[in-house]
């Protein structure tokens, strides 16, 4: 049997409060079976309703993936490649370490999705000037030299 919620004085089961209102149903029912308040249980988020701490809108597209997973490679410690990156010194210029806005700016959008971020000259900075979208040909010429010892 279905749980029913009484709110302003309709009943109705957790799933049709849910479709109602335009919220998950699991999202609805975890706060009811964690003991919400029927009031703040049933009320929608504000980001879901347009208003609040919108940004740039982008977070979903491959740009934005690309900003943040340029920031990750040259700023963390902790990705596994890190000795490529801030190990060599390559960093983020700071007008695009603040700006997601800024670097798409600079950058502009993908041409298509199968390109990704790339730097012309792999010893310098991301910055303006140095980075593209390159398919993967173009990513494959622009690489490190490994060090190979003499044998």
């Amino acid at each position: 049997m279905h749980k029913l919620v009484t709110y302003h004085g309709l009943t109705a089961s957790i799933r049709q409060w849910a479709a109602f209102l335009g919220l998950r149903y699991h999202t609805l029912a975890a706060r009811i079976r964690r003991g919400w308040p029927v009031e703040k249980a049933l009320e929608k988020p504000l980001r879901h309703k347009g208003v609040g701490n919108r940004t740039h809108g982008s977070t979903y597209r491959k740009e934005y993936t690309a900003w943040k997973s340029m920031i990750y490679r040259c700023e963390s410690s902790t990705y596994w490649a890190a000795p490529r990156y801030s190990g060599r010194g390559i960093r983020v210029c700071k007008r695009w370490r603040n700006s997601f806005p800024a670097f798409l700016a600079d950058v502009g959008p993908a041409p298509e999705s199968h390109f990704s971020l790339g730097r012309l000259d792999n010893d310098g900075d991301y910055r303006p000037g140095n980075v593209s979208w390159q398919n993967a040909q173009e990513q494959a010429r622009n690489r490190a030299k490994p060090n190979r010892k003499a044998v």
